[in-house]
C-alpha cells in the first residue's frame, strides 16, 4: 500500500517513476554486530539493553562436526537461526538505509530484507539521473555496513502511462553493474507492471485459480470426494477470479 500510495498520485500527473528491487546476499545471515550496536548507540539505546546485546554478540563460534574432526570459527555476523531478536537487529540495522539522505523525488520501503526505491521526476532522463546518484549512495551504505547487493537479482522498471513517442530504456547502476530493466515487477506477492494496472499480477492470480479448481474436479465426483458444501464454498471464493479471467468481469 506505502509503494502504490507513492506511485499512483505521479502517474496520475503525467510524471514517470522508476521502481528499483534490491536483493541483499544473505539477508539476515549478513547483519554486521559492530554495525548493529552503533545504530542502538545512535539511538541513545539504555546502557544495560546494549551491555545485554553485547554479551549476545560476545563470542560466538561456528561448529562443523565431520567424522572425527571438529572445525570452529569466529563470527561476527549473522543474526541466530530462530532468534526472536532476529528481525529486530536487522531492522535496527537496515533503518540506516531507509533514513539516508536522499532527494526529494525519492522514497524507499522496506519489508524485512524485502527493499524497493521509488524516483519521480517530470522525465525520463531526470529519474535516470536521480536514480543513479541515489544508487551511490547505497553503494557507499553497503560498504560501511558490510552488506552486499545481489546485482543479478536486483532490477529496475520505468512506471509511465504517457502515450508520447519516447526513449524508455534506462540505465540504473548499482556497485558499477547495470542493474536488469524489467516490465514488471514482484514485491510482497504483488506484480506491479509498467503501467501500474495490475492486470498481469490479476492474470496470474485466476491462472492459479483455475489450476486449483481443475484439481479440485477430480476429487469432485457424484458418488466420492468433497463434499458439496465444500464445493460451494471454494467455488464461491474463487467465482471472482474465475470470472475476471472469462471477460465477465472488468
Amino acid at each position: 500500500m506505502a509503494v502504490k500510495q507513492y506511485i499512483k498520485p505521479e502517474l496520475e500527473k503525467g510524471k514517470v517513476v522508476i521502481m528499483a528491487s534490491l536483493d541483499v546476499k544473505g539477508a539476515f545471515d549478513m547483519a554486521w554486530w559492530p554495525a548493529i550496536l552503533k545504530r542502538l548507540r545512535d539511538a541513545k539505546c539504555p546502557r544495560n539493553l546494549y551491555q545485554l546485546t553485547q554479551d549476545y554478540f560476545r563470542e560466538r563460534r561456528a561448529v562443523i562436526l565431520f567424522n572425527s574432526s571438529t572445525m570452529e570459527k569466529n563470527i561476527t555476523k549473522g543474526i541466530p537461526q530462530g532468534s526472536y531478536c532476529r528481525p529486530g537487529f536487522w531492522n535496527i540495522q537496515h533503518n540506516s538505509l531507509l533514513k539516508l539522505k536522499y532527494a526529494n523525488h525519492t522514497k524507499a520501503v522496506a519489508f524485512a530484507d524485502d527493499l524497493v526505491i521509488m524516483i519521480k521526476a517530470e522525465s525520463i532522463r531526470e529519474a535516470d539521473n536521480i536514480a543513479n546518484v541515489e544508487m551511490s549512495k547505497i553503494s557507499a551504505w553497503a560498504v560501511n555496513n558490510k552488506i552486499r547487493f545481489n546485482e543479478h537479482k536486483s532490477n529496475v522498471m520505468l512506471m509511465t502511462r504517457r502515450k508520447r513517442k519516447e526513449r524508455k530504456e534506462i540505465e540504473i547502476y548499482l556497485n558499477n553493474k547495470p542493474l536488469i530493466q524489467v516490465h514488471s515487477m514482484k514485491y510482497l506477492g504483488i506484480i506491479f507492471d509498467s503501467k501500474f494496472t495490475f492486470r498481469e499480477h490479476i492474470n496470474c492470480m485466476a491462472e492459479k485459480c483455475t489450476k486449483l479448481i481443475s484439481a479440485l474436479s477430480k476429487s469432485a465426483k457424484l458418488n466420492w470426494g468433497l463434499k458439496r458444501a465444500t464445493l460451494k464454498t471454494i467455488y464461491t471464493y474463487l467465482s471472482p477470479y474465475t470470472a475476471h479471467r472469462s471477460g465477465e468481469m472488468t
